[in-house]
């Protein structure tokens, strides 16, 4: 199956520019079976809602996913569930698949937090965290300890982010590779992603894919 790992919607992401309908069409036309949707997930993006009336964020937050799987029931794609999160320490963001909702419930408690911190929750809890595009402007390169994996393949047109050097940092260091259109617009859209070697139907069929590194990066 072709999913791509790294898509946005307007209905959440600040600079996104495609509604969840339409990337769906997109990428159905683009011969795609699936998309995880990787929404904007940190305190900015918060406060931005709640200053605009939209006091229950996560709420907020999973009826954009809902919006976006409607649309894929309806035109016959695979839609899974993720977080580009983003910690206050830094600027960095990361691609987290399989999170459980409790955890995000808490979730300015969970932006506080540091990424070694996160880290550690993550491996107690079987859930996958890798840094998106880790060597674009703006980034801080994390420990490689840290982290179940990096994009190794960053599709975003308007951004250098350096997919030679982060292939050659996962390779170095034993990371486990994604690749992602980090899609905000039509012009960003389905350009990377990965391609499984088995069918996958739900997020959590995705994450053992992942986990057990079943399929081929585009």
């Amino acid at each position: 199956m072709k999913i791509d790992l790294h898509v946005h919607t307007s209905e959440l992401s600040l600079c996104g520019q495609l509604p969840a309908e339409e990337i769906i069409k997109i990428y159905k036309g683009s011969g795609y079976d699936g998309v995880v949707i990787t929404n904007h997930f940190n305190l900015d993006t918060a406060m931005h809602f709640e200053r605009h009336g939209i006091s229950d964020y996560i709420g907020h937050y999973r009826h954009g996913f809902e919006l976006a799987r409607t649309a894929g029931e309806k035109y016959g794609l695979k839609v899974f569930f993720g977080y580009e999160i983003r910690f206050n320490e830094n600027m960095n963001d990361y691609l987290v698949y399989g999170m459980p909702d409790s955890f995000a419930d808490g979730y300015k408690d969970l932006f506080a937090m540091k990424a070694r911190d996160f880290s550690a929750l993550a491996r107690e809890n079987g859930f996958l965290f890798y840094q998106a595009h880790p060597f674009r402007n703006g980034m801080t390169v994390t420990n490689p300890a840290l982290l179940y994996g990096i994009e190794v393949h960053n599709g975003h047109p308007g951004h250098d982010s350096r997919n030679d050097i982060a292939l050659a940092w996962a390779e170095k260091y034993g990371l486990h590779r994604i690749s992602g259109s980090d899609c905000h617009f039509a012009a960003g859209a389905a350009t990377a992603g990965i391609i499984t070697r088995s069918d996958v139907n739900t997020t959590e069929e995705l994450v053992e894919a992942l986990r057990n590194d079943d399929y081929e990066i585009i």
